[in-house]
């Protein structure tokens, strides 16, 4: 097989055919010179006509054939959106494949178009209007086919559509076909009627035409023995080609130019050969893909949905059980996060070949996305339970210790359990209701299966509303900021607010940011959000500087997926410099185990936003698990009592200590010292007693609109006037 490039033949013998083919034609051409010279004038009068009429006729045959194939592409992209309705939805199929149909409609009604300013015919001219309803017509009855493809495939309100659209396009292409056929036949009719005033024009100069003729015939005669042979064999060749007979090579010994044709011809066929062997590699590979996930090469969603339609036609026809076991990775994302990308997918390889281990050859083992698996287990005999010790299995194979990325990590796993025909009567509903089943695992404390019962599913779906609707908080504006006082213990004065979120939501209300936060977390929108806190609380304290306000600090809850971002300290530095405030006036809190949770990390990421000028707080201090030689390396400005030990102060001995203490560490650091949650006179005497440097709570105020913060201020300084 020759794969090499081109051989070009010595000069000499390549050139033999050259010299032949030019003083053969030589001598035609100079015949037809002369013919020219006697019939010039008579060619001249058809040679308008023969333009208008070929390019016209021509024109319109081409854009009659255009159409016909335009309209062959159609209804081979209305297949396409069709296909992907079922697996994607009306909505996800629409936007993927619509778009390609409409414009091989969009090319149709231009060619169209075309046709009609062409043709001079009324017939023809009628026929393409007609063509032009009739795609209209297609086009609306497709649209409203697909539209109502939700309702089901049994619903009379879809067979009317489809009936209308399916009939339209098989009346748009019979038009197309006579269309193409009249264009055909009227070009072939105008080139007749051409050619035959030519002949006419042609009969002064017959004795020269049979003159040249039969030199060119003698010609054609001398140079035809040596070409005849190779042109025949290269029709055979690309014949064999056409036919889809990509191995066919022709002799390529001739050392002129066809030899060198027949050699670019057999690396044509050689190329055409490979490729099409790739092409069918390639189509076998797309399949699977499409149908499989890029990972862990287990089946995907849409793979589990069509397995898990079978398990249940199963299940039906021989009267058995079929379980579905949705399984949710706890702690994944926090490995993935810490180790990185890498060492989560290689995690999730792990633990895809671990489950597969627990299963039967004719279970499924899918991956739905993320750090979710579900499995169908089918042909359960009994009531179900008989799965229990398999779904224990699961749990084990999923907490053994594996080593990824150098580094020993240990996984747990929630599984919500679902039996057919109990628990669901379709792919949809049990799905649904594995997921529910599996959250409440995760609510149960992780770490078991959970079995679906009546009811979970409201919830779940109720929290899944509710986080969309979080989605759309900061953009549609239903998020704003309240600020609580920090306040000297000594002179009772405002050194500085805390910014707390808040989120008005048009129907709920206002929304606890208990509910919300940990949602925000979850669906990885709290890195945004807090982006928000931290602009606004900025810009707000600027503008009460502007307005007159003694210069404080503004202290904003930093979470610890934003603090792990990248982005943290170019975000910071932007708003400082787009809202002009000093970074003095920037206080973070962070909460203890956030800090600890990578402590080299953190301190590196600390000492990095220190170096801007903002000031660090830790928040929550004692509920955490700081050792003294940790805290002692942290920037941090403050420490905050939590409020867990303000609260039973004075009553409670316990929480007296550990108040006592936290205000005797914090001064032996040379920190500050504040404490959440003062509500009452009594925990503001012992805490002023004790040392404490600072205090927030509502016995000097709760969190306050921006707009009455300057009020407060005021308050403060009319009370430590008059106790001066």
């Amino acid at each position: 097989m020759n794969t090499g490039s081109t051989d070009i033949a010595p000069a000499g013998k390549s050139r033999s055919l050259q010299f032949e083919l030019v003083f053969s034609f030589g001598v035609v051409v100079t015949l037809v010179v002369a013919l020219g010279l006697a019939f010039y004038v008579s060619l001249q009068r058809s040679a308008a006509g023969i333009a208008k009429s070929s390019v016209s006729e021509n024109s319109m045959a081409n854009l009659s054939l255009r159409s016909s194939l335009e309209m062959y592409k159609t209804r081979a992209a209305e297949s396409d959106v069709l296909r992907s309705v079922g697996p994607l939805g009306t909505g996800l199929a629409t936007e993927r494949a619509l778009s390609k149909m409409q414009a091989h409609l969009r090319n149709l009604r231009g060619h169209l178009a075309s046709l009609r300013s062409l043709s001079a015919d009324p017939r023809s001219r009628h026929q393409v209007q007609q063509l032009e309803l009739l795609l209209q017509q297609y086009e609306d009855g497709f649209l409203a086919f697909v539209g109502m493809h939700d309702r089901g495939p049994d619903s009379d309100a879809r067979h009317h559509p489809r009936q209308s659209y399916v009939t339209a396009a098989v009346a748009i292409e019979s038009a197309l076909e006579h269309l193409h056929a009249a264009a055909t036949e009227h070009e072939f009719q105008a080139r007749n009627e051409v050619e035959g005033a030519a002949r006419l024009a042609r009969w002064p100069a017959v004795a020269v035409v049979l003159l040249a003729a039969l030199l060119a015939m003698a010609v054609a005669t001398i140079v035809c023995r040596r070409i005849m042979s190779s042109i025949g064999a290269i029709a055979a060749f690309s014949r064999r080609v056409a036919s889809g007979d990509f191995s066919a090579r022709i002799a390529d010994n001739r050392p002129d130019e066809f030899g060198i044709l027949a050699r670019s011809m057999n690396q044509m066929a050689e190329y055409i050969e490979r490729s099409n062997v790739l092409l069918a590699s390639s189509a076998d590979t797309l399949k699977h893909q499409t149908s499989h996930d890029a990972l862990t090469r287990l089946p995907n969603r849409a793979l589990l949905e069509d397995r898990l339609r079978q398990a249940i036609s199963y299940a039906d026809q021989y009267g058995r059980l079929m379980t579905l076991v949705f399984i949710d990775l706890d702690g994944f994302q926090l490995i993935n996060d810490s180790l990185g990308h890498r060492a989560g997918d290689e995690l999730l390889k792990i633990m895809a070949e671990r489950l597969s281990g627990c299963l039967r050859s004719v279970d499924t083992l899918a991956r739905t996305g993320g750090d979710e698996f579900a499995i169908v287990l089918y042909d359960q005999p009994g009531d179900g339970t008989e799965i229990m010790p398999a779904l224990q299995g699961l749990l084990e194979a999923i907490a053994r210790p594996v080593q990824v990325g150098g580094q020993g990590v240990q996984l747990t796993g929630s599984l919500g359990v679902v039996v057919y025909p109990a628990d669901g009567t379709d792919a949809d509903a049990l799905l649904m209701n594995a997921d529910a089943a599996m959250y409440r695992a995760k609510a149960a404390g992780r770490n078991n299966f959970q079995f679906y019962a009546a009811g979970m599913s409201g919830t779940i779906r109720e929290k899944l509303a509710l986080r969309e609707e979080l989605r759309h908080a900061v953009e549609r504006g239903e998020f704003h900021l309240e600020y609580q006082p920090q306040v000297e213990m000594g002179s009772g004065q405002v050194i500085g607010v805390e910014a707390l979120i808040r989120w008005q939501h048009p129907k709920r209300g206002l929304v606890s940011p208990a509910d919300f936060i940990p949602l925000a977390e979850e669906a990885r929108l709290i890195v945004p959000i807090g982006e928000w806190v931290l602009r606004t609380a900025r810009f707000q304290n600027k503008a009460w500087q502007e307005a007159g306000l003694p210069a404080f600090s503004v202290s904003v809850n930093v979470s610890a997926r934003q603090f792990k971002e990248r982005t943290l300290i170019e975000q910071i530095a932007r708003a400082l410099k787009d809202s002009g405030l000093e970074a003095r006036f920037l206080e973070l809190e962070l909460t203890e185990s956030m800090v600890m949770e990578d402590l080299e990390k953190a301190l590196e990421s600390m000492q990095a936003l220190r170096a801007t000028g903002v000031q660090f707080s830790i928040d929550d201090f004692g509920t955490g698990y700081s050792s003294l030689s940790a805290l002692k390396r942290f920037p941090i400005a403050r420490m905050k009592i939590d409020r867990a030990f303000v609260r039973d102060i004075p009553g409670d001995e316990e929480d007296k200590a550990i108040a006592k203490a936290i205000i005797s560490l914090g001064h032996e650091l040379n920190l500050k010292v504040i404490a959440e949650g003062v509500e009452t006179e009594e925990q503001l005497e012992f805490l002023r007693a004790h040392g404490c440097d600072e205090m927030q709570g509502y016995l000097f105020s709760p969190p306050v609109p921006p707009t009455e913060l300057p009020a407060l201020i005021e308050r403060a300084l009319v009370s430590h006037k008059d106790a001066q």
